[in-house]
């Protein structure tokens, strides 16, 4: 897009009237929002932000799904399951420890909040069977 183009849409963006914004933008700050945006290199997102994903209003997905999907999406895949966690905890066990969250998270490379999220109720109680049994 020429700068021009570029020039005539901010400005009918910017103009609150229009409905696109809620309040007033100065004239100077709406020419440095131009330059910042056109010369920035719009195929690489931003060093700060990802990218957003936006459902549908309405798409019938709950939020499981939606996560799900924005999981898939933006790559961040984990390797932490039940069978890591578990063999983990016997690894701890059979040092003679006790099996903490911390303990499990710290040697899965994780937040002790993924190890929450992906122990089920049966490992919790083999953690359980296995502090008692020390």
């Amino acid at each position: 897009m020429k700068m021009n183009k570029f020039k005539q849409m901010t400005e009918v963006i910017c103009y609150k009237k229009n409905g696109f914004i809620a309040f007033n933008i100065s004239e100077s700050m709406i020419n440095q929002v131009i330059n910042d945006v056109y010369l920035e290199d719009l195929e690489r997102p931003p060093k700060n932000k990802l990218r957003k994903i936006v459902f549908k209003d309405f798409c019938g997905l709950d939020i499981t799904e939606k996560l799900s999907i924005v999981g898939k999406l933006i790559g961040r895949k984990s390797m932490i399951d039940e069978e890591a966690i578990y063999q983990c905890m016997l690894d701890i066990n059979d040092a003679g420890e006790k099996i903490t969250i911390s303990k499990l998270a710290n040697l899965l490379k994780c937040s002790s909040r993924t190890i929450h999220r992906n122990m089920s109720n049966d490992l919790k109680k083999e953690k359980t069977l296995l502090n008692n049994a020390l």
